[in-house]
């Protein structure tokens, strides 16, 4: 009885080992064209993003930079050329927020994450910006005492008096016209040389440059 017990449990068990030996196969075949799965959410790939977009709001785009694979030029280091330029640049810079509503997934060459970022919309305060100092011009050569605070010697409009009332309109238009533009985004990061790399996508750089770069 002993011997037969003992046969009996061997084959249960070998019974067993061919069922779970097909039911892999079964999912192998089954899966065969699953995407891969991420087990454990990479830390220092979060990181990583998290650095990215911090320093695109405090408008540090060297570490913006060095967080891309390749290290990108970004173009958007150095001053205006005018206040008016000036006033936009610190309005577009202080105009950055992003979100980041999900976890990573695994990608075909690494892991992606979903992020939402949001800036002001220059065109929206510059579309009407022509008409603005227009007004603002006229309004202010009517009001003015005295011609030689408009013209000069040559009978043309002052410099410091046109930009002057064109500061003032794209100052108003930030105030009242401005609206904000979101990219929702994919980025795509890859492990190389000990450290996680988010790829420089069009879209990305894009949203990280406002939309100045189309």
């Amino acid at each position: 009885m002993r011997n037969r017990k003992i046969g009996f449990c061997s084959g249960l068990f070998g019974l067993l080992a061919l069922c779970l030996t097909v039911g892999g196969i079964w999912l192998a075949l089954h899966n065969r064209n699953a995407g891969p799965v991420l087990v454990r959410q990479p830390e220092a790939a979060r990181n990583q993003v998290q650095t990215m977009l911090d320093a695109l709001c405090a408008g540090e785009y060297d570490t913006v930079s060095g967080c891309l694979y390749g290290t990108p030029d970004l173009g958007m280091e150095g001053e205006a050329a005018d206040p008016v330029g000036q006033l936009f640049w610190e309005a577009l810079e202080e105009s950055f927020s992003y979100e980041i509503p999900g976890d990573f997934h695994a990608a075909d060459s690494g892991v992606s994450l979903d992020v939402t970022i949001t800036a002001l919309d220059i065109d929206s305060v510059t579309v009407n910006l022509r008409q603005r100092a227009q007004t603002l011009l006229t309004q202010r050569i009517g009001e003015a005492e005295n011609t030689s605070e408009i013209y000069d010697e040559n009978n043309e409009y002052k410099e410091e008096f046109v930009m002057g009332a064109l500061y003032d309109a794209a100052r108003d238009a930030l105030a009242e016209d401005a609206g904000y533009i979101t990219w929702d985004l994919t980025l795509n990061l890859i492990y190389e040389n000990g450290r996680w790399w988010i790829m420089p996508e069009a879209r990305l750089l894009q949203a990280l440059s406002g939309g100045i770069l189309k």
